[in-house]
């Protein structure tokens, strides 16, 4: 197996439950997050996930949990530790030298955070992974879509319908304990309480519409590739939400992928699996180097 590579990531994501990814409020309205696409000579907004938000989801959160367990970090990281592993880390310090000696360990034994890189207290180190945005599967984005999605017969084999067909709203009531049946045995008073009863609605992504995304590896080697392939693997396993309203059953994704790239730098007899098993086995090895590079970093 070759040690250096770049490769493509295409996934198409269907939507198993509504999806609840949200740009703001209006009056009392959640607003879906939308983004400005040329269609037709005119400019219409068009439903879209952000890659921030599935950069996350996807790589960052279940990768970094599965270090802290397999680690044996649960309940001994501090908000520095935290920071850098679940949200990239911020400056604290300023430097005028990078302190590559710590570089080079984090990249060594730490595949996933040499993916995603992240900020020091002194320094940041980039990374090599990169996100795309969420594109809606639909009318308005055909154009873009049909340049992005690779020529197999899943990833190709989609329909185009337009996006105002995939919008759809909901309404839920934050209930009132002093109204529920038998309040007055259970709450002193309740008669005489106001009612809090909130009513709360918004726009969502019905069940049923697909988003294209990607991620892109830049130069990476196999355990990289095995550390965003495991991450990922994770994140399905446990829902592959994406959004708010998780709680409650929204945000479900179901996503297949399809790998470019990789069969230019695996050997015959490499399978994707071979890459986690790698990167696993890796993790099981230098467990202790990683939770002592965090410690003498933060």
């Amino acid at each position: 197996m070759k040690q250096i590579g770049t490769c493509k990531i295409h996934m198409l994501s269907e939507a198993m439950s509504p999806i609840t990814h949200m740009s703001g409020v209006s009056g009392n309205e959640a607003i879906l997050n939308r983004e400005k696409v040329l269609f037709k000579n005119d400019v219409v907004d068009v439903p879209v996930l952000s890659g921030n938000a599935l950069r996350h989801r996807m790589i960052r959160e279940p990768g970094a949990l599965y270090l802290v367990d397999a680690c044996g970090l649960r309940g001994h990281l501090n908000i520095d530790q935290a920071n850098y592993m679940f949200t990239g880390g911020s400056l604290t310090e300023s430097s005028t030298t990078d302190n590559l000696s710590a570089i080079a360990k984090m990249q060594r034994v730490s595949p996933l955070f040499r993916l995603l890189g992240g900020a020091m207290k002194n320094q940041v180190v980039g990374g090599s992974l990169f996100v795309s945005r969420g594109l809606l599967v639909c009318d308005e984005n055909k154009s873009t879509l049909e340049k992005l999605l690779p020529k197999s017969e899943e990833m190709s084999n989609v329909d185009f319908l337009p996006a105002q067909y995939f919008i759809s709203r909901t309404q839920y009531t934050r209930g009132d304990a002093s109204k529920m049946k038998d309040a007055s045995e259970i709450i002193e008073g309740a008669e005489a309480l106001k009612t809090n009863l909130m009513i709360y609605n918004g726009e969502t992504v019905i069940q049923g519409a697909i988003f294209y995304h990607d991620v892109i590896l830049y130069n990476v080697s196999p355990l990289e590739v095995g550390a965003a392939l495991h991450a990922i693997h994770l994140w399905q396993n446990n829902g592959g939400t994406i959004g708010g309203s998780a709680r409650i059953g929204h945000g479900k994704l179901s996503t297949s992928i399809c790998i470019e790239g990789l069969d230019e730098w695996m050997g015959e007899e490499d399978e994707p699996s071979d890459l986690i098993k790698a990167y696993i086995e890796h993790v099981n090895a230098n467990g202790d180097e990683f939770s002592e590079w965090l410690r003498e970093n933060f």
